[in-house]
């Protein structure tokens, strides 16, 4: 069975949600690769789901998705996936720093959530994406001390 592609990654991912209606907080592409965070609640309290995408017949297709970031194998083949961190942040936060391994990244804040995601990466096993400060107030805040 051949899965519908779209324009966009964003527009793929919002297609699992027909007649919800979500909004996309937060995404990323690197390549053909891309994963896209949404809000899928329209109340005002986020119920965040995230989810894969990949560029196939000139257009994006949805992935694997789900209600925890972590690491989501996109190439069955060489084995690799993207490995992924995101969520809501604390009050005032206008970017996040994230670690995988000796990898450190940071991103801005954008609607209240961050999300950071590593490409076409091994199942990180023991050693998965986490968050590792909070830039408030002009100064970075460890997570684990964050409001």
């Amino acid at each position: 069975m051949r899965l519908p592609t779209f324009r966009t990654p964003e527009e793929a991912i919002l297609d699992w949600f027909p007649g919800i209606p979500c909004r996309v907080l937060a995404s990323a592409r690197e390549g053909d690769d891309a994963y896209v965070l949404v809000d899928t609640t329209p109340d005002g309290r986020p119920g965040l789901y995230g989810a894969t995408a990949a560029r196939q017949d000139g257009g994006w297709v949805e992935g694997t998705g789900g209600t925890a970031p972590g690491w989501t194998r996109t190439d069955a083949e060489h084995g690799l996936g993207t490995a992924t961190v995101w969520g809501k942040t604390p009050e005032g936060a206008v970017r996040v720093r994230a670690v995988l391994g000796d990898d450190v990244r940071e991103v801005p804040v954008a609607n209240g959530v961050y999300l950071m995601a590593w490409w076409r990466v091994p199942a990180p096993g023991a050693v998965r994406p986490r968050v590792d400060a909070f830039r408030i107030d002009n100064r970075w805040v460890p997570a684990r001390a964050a409001p």
